[in-house]
């Protein structure tokens, strides 16, 4: 992460907590504001990253050693835009980001990227909003980007297994006796338990899921 003369120490504390929230640790700061109680305020539990933040003088030497330089921008492109690529929102860029070293590269609160830092990145990502007001706050913009790529790293789940056909079969069988217990007249029978039915099916539930209301099915049953 590299921040490019931000001006808010509130933003330069609130980034670091943001990197510690979604596991990334290097920040470099480039001729940053003065950095003191605010910041550490806002870093809260990310201290360990403003604490070992390095400061340098020139973007050039906080970049040096990366593979890939990704720049930030809240241009849409055209004229005025760097000759590169469209930007990429946040989402494709955790998808199309190759291996390596990557600096992820913002500008300050007030201008953001000049143009000649964009012309030195190897891929511009811009957040998509309200194109009236489509300026983030930095730290904002921060949090958002650092999502994106937090969910390529982290956002693998494992998933549960699906109800299997014997227990949806079950699992309907109870249901309409259930419903011809509770309703007498066979239109309220068949409403009452498609509707149940469609429930089960747009649900998608799982194997624990399906026995615990089979579980509190035979339970009415006997009850009944």
């Amino acid at each position: 992460m590299v921040l490019l003369n931000p001006q808010e120490e509130g933003n330069v504390g609130s980034i670091a907590r943001a990197m510690r929230n979604f596991g990334f640790s290097e920040l470099y700061l480039v001729n940053p504001c003065k950095l003191g109680g605010v910041a550490r305020a806002f870093a809260s539990h990310g201290m360990t990253v403003l604490e070992k933040a390095k400061t340098v003088g020139t973007f050039e030497q906080a970049v040096k050693g990366c593979d890939h330089i990704v720049g930030t921008t809240g241009k849409k492109g055209g004229h005025n835009t760097p000759k590169r690529k469209a930007p990429l929102t946040p989402e494709q860029l955790a998808e199309t980001l190759p291996p390596g070293k990557v600096a992820l590269v913002f500008g300050n609160e007030a201008y953001g990227l000049l143009n000649e830092v964009l012309e030195q990145t190897d891929f511009a990502v811009r957040i998509p909003a309200n194109p009236e007001y489509p300026i983030l706050n930095l730290a904002q913009s921060v949090c958002v980007i650092l999502y994106e790529l937090a969910k390529k790293r982290f956002g693998k789940t494992v998933r549960e297994k699906p109800l299997t056909r014997k227990m949806r079969a079950q699992l309907d069988q109870y249901t309409r006796e259930i419903v011809k217990e509770v309703y007498e007249q066979p239109h309220q029978q068949r409403a009452i338990g498609t509707t149940l039915l469609r429930i089960y099916g747009k649900s998608m539930l799982t194997e624990q899921e399906g026995r615990r209301i089979i579980s509190f099915y035979r339970k009415i049953m006997r009850k009944l």
